[in-house]
């Protein structure tokens, strides 16, 4: 039983480390894309403005 218990230990734990990277990086894809979408409006804006 003991060997179970550790064996889901070790699951949950792996379970948190990953999911914590994974929201890291959709925090940092979404803002990537804002970024991206604001200079394009920018830029546009700009374009228009000439």
């Amino acid at each position: 039983m003991k060997v179970i218990d550790d064996n889901l230990g070790s699951i949950e734990n792996e379970y948190s480390v990953t999911k914590e990277k994974l929201e890291k990086d959709i925090r940092d894809l979404r803002a990537e894309y804002e970024r991206k979408l604001e200079q394009l409006a920018k830029e546009k804006e700009e374009k228009w403005a000439k």
